[in-house]
Protein backbone atom coordinates (compact mmCIF):
# COMPACT_ATOMS: atom_id res chain seq x y z
CA UNK A 1 0.00 0.00 0.00
CA UNK A 2 1.12 3.86 -1.19
CA UNK A 3 2.11 5.47 1.78
CA UNK A 4 0.51 8.75 1.97
CA UNK A 5 3.21 11.42 1.82
CA UNK A 6 1.19 13.55 4.13
CA UNK A 7 1.33 10.68 6.81
CA UNK A 8 4.14 11.73 8.88
CA UNK A 9 2.51 15.00 9.59
CA UNK A 10 -0.75 13.65 10.24
CA UNK A 11 -2.34 12.69 13.94
CA UNK A 12 -0.98 9.50 15.25
CA UNK A 13 -2.98 8.37 18.24
CA UNK A 14 -4.40 12.02 18.82
CA UNK A 15 -0.63 13.12 19.41
CA UNK A 16 0.54 15.85 18.20
CA UNK A 17 2.94 15.96 15.05
CA UNK A 18 6.40 16.64 15.76
CA UNK A 19 6.93 18.70 12.57
CA UNK A 20 4.24 20.91 13.59
CA UNK A 21 5.61 24.23 15.12
CA UNK A 22 4.26 27.32 17.22
CA UNK A 23 5.85 30.57 16.09
CA UNK A 24 5.15 33.21 18.05
CA UNK A 25 6.26 36.45 15.66
CA UNK A 26 6.43 39.84 16.80
CA UNK A 27 5.82 41.75 13.86
CA UNK A 28 7.24 45.54 15.41
CA UNK A 29 5.34 48.19 16.15
CA UNK A 30 3.64 48.84 12.78
CA UNK A 31 5.94 50.20 10.19
CA UNK A 32 5.75 46.98 7.46
CA UNK A 33 9.56 47.87 6.88
CA UNK A 34 10.10 47.08 10.56
CA UNK A 35 9.63 43.56 10.93
CA UNK A 36 12.79 41.48 10.90
CA UNK A 37 13.89 38.62 8.25
CA UNK A 38 13.36 35.57 10.08
CA UNK A 39 9.89 36.49 10.77
CA UNK A 40 9.26 37.40 6.79
CA UNK A 41 11.12 33.95 6.27
CA UNK A 42 8.87 32.09 8.80
CA UNK A 43 5.43 33.58 7.57
CA UNK A 44 6.31 33.16 3.42
CA UNK A 45 5.90 29.24 4.89
CA UNK A 46 3.75 29.22 7.40
CA UNK A 47 0.26 26.95 7.00
CA UNK A 48 -1.62 29.10 9.84
CA UNK A 49 -1.74 32.55 11.10
CA UNK A 50 -3.13 33.19 14.18
CA UNK A 51 -4.06 36.47 15.05
CA UNK A 52 -5.56 38.40 18.18
CA UNK A 53 -8.07 40.77 18.01
CA UNK A 54 -9.95 42.28 21.31
CA UNK A 55 -13.49 42.27 19.02
CA UNK A 56 -14.06 40.06 16.26
CA UNK A 57 -15.14 42.11 14.07
CA UNK A 58 -11.98 44.83 14.50
CA UNK A 59 -9.19 45.04 11.85
CA UNK A 60 -5.83 43.60 12.79
CA UNK A 61 -2.57 45.73 12.83
CA UNK A 62 -0.34 42.89 13.17
CA UNK A 63 -2.30 41.24 10.24
CA UNK A 64 -1.78 44.40 7.82
CA UNK A 65 1.62 44.19 9.00
CA UNK A 66 2.14 40.39 8.23
CA UNK A 67 -0.43 39.29 5.08
CA UNK A 68 1.66 40.59 2.22
CA UNK A 69 4.84 37.83 3.18
CA UNK A 70 2.02 34.61 3.96
CA UNK A 71 0.73 32.49 0.74
CA UNK A 72 -2.20 33.52 -0.76
CA UNK A 73 -3.95 30.30 0.72
CA UNK A 74 -2.59 30.80 4.34
CA UNK A 75 -5.54 29.93 6.83
CA UNK A 76 -6.59 32.55 9.06
CA UNK A 77 -7.49 31.48 12.58
CA UNK A 78 -9.13 34.54 14.77
CA UNK A 79 -8.59 34.48 18.15
CA UNK A 80 -10.93 36.85 20.65
CA UNK A 81 -8.83 38.30 23.60
CA UNK A 82 -11.40 40.34 25.14
CA UNK A 83 -10.06 43.63 26.83
CA UNK A 84 -10.88 43.24 30.15
CA UNK A 85 -9.97 43.22 33.52
CA UNK A 86 -11.54 40.05 34.89
CA UNK A 87 -9.38 37.09 35.62
CA UNK A 88 -11.80 34.40 34.90
CA UNK A 89 -12.61 35.91 31.59
CA UNK A 90 -9.02 36.41 30.31
CA UNK A 91 -8.26 32.62 31.81
CA UNK A 92 -11.31 31.46 29.64
CA UNK A 93 -10.11 33.01 26.62
CA UNK A 94 -6.51 32.09 27.08
CA UNK A 95 -7.23 28.51 27.08
CA UNK A 96 -9.76 28.65 24.10
CA UNK A 97 -7.30 30.05 22.56
CA UNK A 98 -4.48 27.28 23.26
CA UNK A 99 -6.98 24.60 22.64
CA UNK A 100 -7.70 26.49 19.06
CA UNK A 101 -3.79 26.44 18.62
CA UNK A 102 -3.25 22.67 19.25
CA UNK A 103 -6.26 21.71 17.33
CA UNK A 104 -4.14 22.77 14.63
CA UNK A 105 -1.13 21.56 15.48
CA UNK A 106 -2.58 17.99 15.92
CA UNK A 107 -3.37 18.16 12.53
CA UNK A 108 0.22 18.68 11.15
CA UNK A 109 -0.28 22.48 10.61
CA UNK A 110 2.25 24.76 11.95
CA UNK A 111 0.77 28.21 13.29
CA UNK A 112 2.63 31.90 13.57
CA UNK A 113 0.96 33.73 16.03
CA UNK A 114 0.93 37.34 15.13
CA UNK A 115 1.92 40.21 18.10
CA UNK A 116 2.91 43.59 17.66
CA UNK A 117 5.97 44.94 18.92
CA UNK A 118 8.05 42.27 20.55
CA UNK A 119 6.14 38.89 21.99
CA UNK A 120 7.84 38.98 24.89
CA UNK A 121 6.83 42.27 26.33
CA UNK A 122 3.49 42.63 27.87
CA UNK A 123 2.24 40.39 24.76
CA UNK A 124 -0.82 37.99 24.98
CA UNK A 125 1.56 35.51 23.21
CA UNK A 126 3.28 35.13 26.52
CA UNK A 127 -0.17 33.53 28.08
CA UNK A 128 -0.30 31.21 25.39
CA UNK A 129 3.47 30.07 26.13
CA UNK A 130 2.51 29.62 29.28
CA UNK A 131 -0.19 27.28 28.52
CA UNK A 132 0.91 25.40 25.39
CA UNK A 133 4.65 25.01 26.92
CA UNK A 134 3.63 22.15 29.01
CA UNK A 135 1.45 20.36 26.57
CA UNK A 136 4.25 20.49 23.32
CA UNK A 137 7.85 19.31 22.29
CA UNK A 138 10.17 22.32 23.15
CA UNK A 139 11.51 22.33 19.98
CA UNK A 140 7.43 22.92 18.59
CA UNK A 141 8.14 26.23 20.21
CA UNK A 142 9.82 29.23 18.52
CA UNK A 143 9.76 32.85 19.71
CA UNK A 144 10.51 35.68 16.94
CA UNK A 145 11.91 38.92 18.92
CA UNK A 146 10.58 42.12 17.27
CA UNK A 147 10.83 45.60 17.24
CA UNK A 148 9.35 47.52 20.23
CA UNK A 149 6.80 50.05 19.94
CA UNK A 150 9.05 51.81 22.65
CA UNK A 151 12.47 51.23 20.50
CA UNK A 152 10.96 53.02 17.54
CA UNK A 153 9.61 55.88 19.23
CA UNK A 154 13.42 56.58 20.67
CA UNK A 155 14.96 56.14 17.33
CA UNK A 156 12.36 58.66 15.83
CA UNK A 157 13.44 61.38 17.96
CA UNK A 158 16.97 60.52 18.04
CA UNK A 159 16.72 59.94 22.04
CA UNK A 160 18.67 56.69 23.63
CA UNK A 161 16.75 54.98 26.02
CA UNK A 162 19.85 54.90 28.32
CA UNK A 163 23.63 55.48 28.35
CA UNK A 164 26.19 54.14 29.63
CA UNK A 165 25.52 52.98 33.04
CA UNK A 166 22.06 54.37 33.85
CA UNK A 167 18.92 51.71 34.41
CA UNK A 168 16.02 51.74 32.46
CA UNK A 169 13.03 50.76 34.35
CA UNK A 170 9.75 49.72 32.08
CA UNK A 171 6.42 49.62 33.74
CA UNK A 172 2.26 49.21 33.07
CA UNK A 173 0.37 52.24 33.40
CA UNK A 174 0.61 52.07 37.20
CA UNK A 175 -0.64 54.42 40.22
CA UNK A 176 2.22 55.60 42.25
CA UNK A 177 5.06 56.62 40.38
CA UNK A 178 6.49 58.54 43.27
CA UNK A 179 8.50 55.49 44.10
CA UNK A 180 10.21 55.11 40.52
CA UNK A 181 11.74 59.07 40.57
CA UNK A 182 14.78 58.18 41.51
CA UNK A 183 15.28 56.29 37.81
CA UNK A 184 16.57 58.42 35.19
CA UNK A 185 14.90 56.46 32.57
CA UNK A 186 11.27 55.38 32.50
CA UNK A 187 9.41 54.07 29.71
CA UNK A 188 5.66 53.99 30.66
CA UNK A 189 3.40 51.27 28.48
CA UNK A 190 -0.91 51.59 28.80
CA UNK A 191 -0.25 55.65 29.54
CA UNK A 192 -4.46 55.79 28.95
CA UNK A 193 -4.89 54.01 32.04
CA UNK A 194 -3.26 56.62 34.69
CA UNK A 195 -2.83 59.98 32.59
CA UNK A 196 -2.83 61.86 35.29
CA UNK A 197 -0.74 60.06 37.33
CA UNK A 198 2.43 60.56 34.84
CA UNK A 199 1.94 64.12 33.59
CA UNK A 200 2.08 64.79 37.23
CA UNK A 201 5.15 62.72 37.47
CA UNK A 202 6.38 64.83 34.31
CA UNK A 203 5.77 67.87 35.87
CA UNK A 204 7.14 66.73 39.60
CA UNK A 205 10.15 65.48 38.26
CA UNK A 206 10.81 68.25 35.58
CA UNK A 207 11.56 65.40 33.18
CA UNK A 208 11.70 65.61 29.25
CA UNK A 209 9.10 63.33 28.00
CA UNK A 210 7.93 62.23 24.70
CA UNK A 211 4.63 61.08 23.96
CA UNK A 212 4.05 57.73 21.64
CA UNK A 213 1.31 57.07 20.07
CA UNK A 214 0.55 54.42 17.24
CA UNK A 215 4.30 54.17 16.67
CA UNK A 216 4.48 53.58 12.64
CA UNK A 217 0.89 52.96 12.02
CA UNK A 218 -1.84 55.30 10.80
CA UNK A 219 -2.86 58.35 12.86
CA UNK A 220 0.56 57.99 14.39
CA UNK A 221 2.01 60.91 17.24
CA UNK A 222 5.38 61.13 18.16
CA UNK A 223 6.27 64.14 20.08
CA UNK A 224 7.99 66.23 23.22
CA UNK A 225 5.49 66.90 25.95
CA UNK A 226 5.62 70.38 27.17
CA UNK A 227 6.41 70.66 30.97
CA UNK A 228 2.86 72.31 31.18
CA UNK A 229 1.21 69.96 29.29
CA UNK A 230 -2.46 69.24 29.97
CA UNK A 231 -3.99 65.84 28.37
CA UNK A 232 -7.81 64.56 28.48
CA UNK A 233 -6.91 61.40 27.19
CA UNK A 234 -4.92 59.62 24.43
CA UNK A 235 -4.81 56.47 22.46
CA UNK A 236 -4.82 53.04 24.11
CA UNK A 237 -1.55 52.09 22.09
CA UNK A 238 0.01 55.38 23.52
CA UNK A 239 3.58 55.46 25.62
CA UNK A 240 5.66 57.97 27.17
CA UNK A 241 9.76 57.97 27.60
CA UNK A 242 10.58 59.62 30.53
CA UNK A 243 14.83 61.08 30.80
CA UNK A 244 15.54 63.15 34.20
CA UNK A 245 17.47 66.02 33.79
CA UNK A 246 21.23 65.28 34.58
CA UNK A 247 22.36 66.98 37.74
Amino acid sequence: MKKDRNEDTNIVNNQISEKAKLYGIGVGPGDPKLITLRAVEILQAIQVVAIPKSKMERESVAWEIAKSHCPSGVSILELEMPMTADESILQAAWHTAAEKIKEELCQGHSVAFLTLGDPSLYSTYSYLLAILRDQLEPDQIETIPGITAMAAAAAQVNWPLATGDEPLVVLPGIEGLEEYEQYPNLVLMKVSRNLPDVLNHIQRTGSQAVLATRVGQAGEDVRLLGPEEVLEKVDYLSLVLCKKPQS
